[in-house]
Parts: C-alpha cells; structure tokens; sequence
C-alpha cells in the first residue's frame, strides 16, 4: 500500500486553502491568494486571488484583485483586474471588473459592469450597481445577462 506524499512547501502554491469539508461565515480577509473547495458564507476580502473549485458553493460578497471561478456563487463579485468564469462555473449575482473571461459552459445570471471609475459594488453599503452615469471621467460598459452556454450538438 502506498501512501500519498505532501507536497513540499517550495512545491506548494502560496495561500490559504479551505478544503471540502470546511464551512465559514462570516467577514474573511486574506492577504494572499485563497483557494476554496468548502462552503463559504459571508463576505470574503482577498488582497490577491480567489480561486473558487468545482466542489466550492458560496453564498457570499466577494472583493478581490481578480477571480477564477470553477464552482458555484451566489452574490455580487467586484475583482480590481480581472474574473475567469470555467465552464463548469455557476454564478448569479452582479459582476463588476476591469476584464472578464467566460468559458463556454459556464453559467452566468445577473449583471456585468465593466470599466469605469469605480466599480459601483465597491461605494459603502451598496449591493446592487446604479447604472454609469454620463459624468464618470472613464467608458463604462454594462451588460446584462443570463446565459448557459453549452458544447455544440455532437
């Protein structure tokens, strides 16, 4: 019988992982990236990365530099730079970035708003993005949508 061995620390991605298993609620904040495969509930803050996994189901506001996204969220998601949605993604709620990447068979319901001066999910206590108004100094592009893309029919 063999067993598994760890990976050593030099092999290991930097971060915090929180594995099947696990559930959190509540306000988290992370100073490096974080990788999430449990259930998280809540508000999650990461200075970095937020990798969400397949098995990940979060019911939670999200702000991050930037996002990758494989399982299931549920609430408004603001990333600096950049959100990956995989094709196995499903996320609802409203997404406000600089750059989006959405992988065929990803699922997406809610709103995108992309550019501008400041995402409007960031301003204090909103949860829900007014529309861009003619004043902001920088093009802002919203775009609403709910979609399931899927593999073209063998």
């Amino acid at each position: 019988m063999a067993f598994k061995t760890r990976p050593t620390p030099e092999a290991r991605p930097q971060g915090t992982f929180i594995d099947q298993g696990c559930e959190l609620s509540g306000k988290l904040h992370f100073t490096e990236s974080v990788y999430i495969d449990g259930k998280v509930d809540g508000e999650i803050y990461c200075e970095e990365t937020v990798h969400v996994g397949e098995s990940a189901v979060i019911d939670a506001r999200i702000k991050a530099e930037s996002l990758v996204i494989a399982g299931t969220v549920d609430g408004d998601i603001v990333a600096r730079r950049k959100i990956t949605l995989q094709k196995t993604a499903s996320v609802s709620g409203e997404i406000s970035t600089a750059g989006i990447v959405i992988e065929e068979g990803a699922r997406f319901k809610g709103q995108i708003v992309i550019g501008g001066d400041e995402p409007p999910a960031v301003k204090a206590g909103a949860t829900r993005a007014a529309p861009p108004t003619a004043s902001s100094s920088k093009t802002a592009t919203k775009t609403t949508a709910s979609a399931t893309s899927a593999p073209p029919a063998s």
